[in-house]
């Protein structure tokens, strides 16, 4: 019989990512740690710029750019834990984390003020700026292995009188280009979105008329091809990810994750946790990471793959 491996608590963790080969996982609580996962121990932790909000591991796992509530965004040598370049841009203001381009030489990120924009990785220089009046840009994905990039459009309210139009996500290529983000899926109450390891299919959670809905959709057509009501989930997050190989779909609910099987979305297993904030799994096993307000941990999930 082979040894449970006993869970690894990781403290209070509001993002957890990791490393592309899997051998790395960030946990960002109070704190930046990253861990090596097979050893199950901190390889370094520092503070690099006040009030970090979101990290993203650059496609060879080399480098992770991170980046505050005011904005700012800095890039950090995975291997040292020596932060190379901080870009000093407050007065971009809050947004969305950053996401990085295949070759690793840029960083795409969008704020709340409706502006998508790319900046050389190394230096912070922005090369592409794309201007959403009245919307907020409140995620950006790398998808495809980082071919291309999901942004998930806020509409910001309208005034009096006028008709409030739909919050929607847009698909863009490398290298960025003006107005070539297409459209995928607009829907009133967009939540969060997850794009499959593949690139075939969009998860939304949305609201509509006082429910909660998780839908899926085709990425080559915007074509709906399920959707179901769920429980409403409320506080710390409500967060949607994949498992790698599509099988299974993640969520942070109100006090527990949930975990929908695909085709169908029925429901295979809940696990209840206290403050949930985050959700990623490590591709090719039953390990996860969950981050907490409270405590997050890295475990094993006992979970039916096979889809019945």
């Amino acid at each position: 019989m082979t040894a449970e491996v006993k869970p690894l608590k990781l403290g209070c963790s509001y993002k957890v990512a990791f490393s592309p080969d899997g051998t790395r996982l960030a946990v960002l609580g109070n704190d930046l740690i990253l861990w090596d996962v097979a050893a199950r121990q901190k390889l370094w932790r520092g503070k690099f710029i006040a009030h970090t909000s979101s990290m993203a591991f650059s496609p060879d796992g080399s480098q992770l750019a991170i980046k505050s509530t005011s904005g700012q965004l800095g890039v950090i040598d995975a291997a040292s834990g020596q932060l190379e370049a901080n870009f000093r841009n407050k007065k971009d203001g809050e947004g969305s984390g950053a996401a990085w381009s295949p070759c690793g030489r840029y960083l795409a990120d969008g704020s709340w003020d409706g502006r998508l924009q790319v900046r050389q990785a190394q230096t912070g220089e922005v090369v592409f700026t794309q201007e959403y009046p009245r919307e907020m840009l409140r995620a950006v994905h790398a998808i495809d292995g980082g071919q291309r990039l999901l942004v998930l459009h806020g509409v910001k309210s309208v005034p009096d009188g006028e008709d409030q139009p739909p919050d929607y996500c847009t698909v863009w290529d490398w290298p960025l280009q003006a107005g070539a983000g297409k459209v995928v899926v607009a829907l009133s109450g967009l939540k969060s979105c997850a794009v499959s390891t593949d690139g075939a299919l969009l998860a939304v959670l949305h609201y509509a008329s006082g429910t909660e809905y998780v839908s899926v959709y085709a990425m080559s057509d915007g074509g709906l091809l399920t959707s179901v009501a769920v429980e409403a989930g409320g506080g710390t997050g409500d967060e949607l990810t994949w498992l790698p190989d599509g099988s299974t779909l993640g969520r942070i609910g109100k006090g527990k994750l949930l975990f929908y099987g695909w085709p169908g979305l029925a429901v295979r297993q809940q696990l209840d946790f206290t403050y949930p904030c985050a959700l990623a799994f490590l591709p090719g096993t039953r390990t996860i990471a969950i981050g907490s307000w409270e405590t997050g941990m890295l475990t094993e999930l006992n979970l039916q793959l096979e889809t019945t």
